[in-house]
Parts: C-alpha cells; structure tokens; sequence
C-alpha cells in the first residue's frame, strides 16, 4: 500500500487536484505527508458540476479520492463524468487500489492513516526491532 500511496504523494506535488469529501480527509492525507491541491466536495456551498469545473479548469488530470462507502461511490461517479464532460481526465485509479486494499477494514479516507498504522503494528509487534549494522 506504501506504493500507491508514495505515487498519490508525487501526483498531488505535482499540482494534479485531488478531490475529497471533507476536512478530516484533507486532514488524513497531510497526515500521511501528502501535500497538494485538495479540493473540498462537501460544506463548500457549491454544486457537484461546480466543483468538478474548478478541478477540470485547474488542470488536465484529476484524481478522485472520495469515500469508500455507497455516497463516496456515487460522488465518484458523478464528479468522474462531469469532469470527463468537461474534458479533463479524471482519474479513480488510487481510489479503486485503496478500496480493494482496504475495503474490510475501513469505509472512509479519513481512517486511512490509522489503518496504516494498525498495519506497521501487524506487520512489527512492540519489542521487534530490526536493527541493521
């Protein structure tokens, strides 16, 4: 999962936009030290073909990085063709990776940090250090 998420880290740097439902996803990808272009689909006030005209006028690509439950599918859907309507490239790809990783464990962005490290804690029980000389 370290893959996708050091190429989503690299395409946001890049200035691609990233859409996400809210704050706290916002939050949880800062937390994940992914710094970019993050733009809000809920509490803004705008519309969905709104949000997606200011995503497609920002750039030719855009990643769509809603939940993983029944609203974030839906908002996928309807962001991905309104902002292939407008002629940009929406790209779901980091999102359908996630969701196939992820998708027993938990439904939403915002819990995707503290499954990673649920992760690193399977993966590395307290007192199993590696230490290499």
């Amino acid at each position: 999962m370290s893959k996708i998420i050091e190429e989503l880290k690299i395409q946001a740097e890049e200035g691609i936009p990233v859409l996400v439902e809210g704050k706290k996803d916002e939050k949880a990808l800062e937390e994940l030290g992914i710094q970019g272009n993050f733009i809000k689909v809920s509490g803004s006030g705008l519309k969905l073909f709104e949000i997606a005209e200011i995503a497609a006028e920002s750039s030719p690509h855009v990643i769509i990085l809603t939940d993983f439950d029944r609203k974030g599918n839906e908002l996928a859907r309807r962001l991905s063709e309104d902002i292939q309507r407008l002629g940009s490239h929406p790209n779901i790809l980091f999102r359908r990776k996630l969701l196939e990783m992820t998708s027993r464990f938990i439904k939403d962005i915002e819990s995707l940090p503290r499954h990673l490290d649920n992760l690193a804690i399977e993966e590395f029980p307290t007192g199993a250090h590696w230490y290499y000389h």
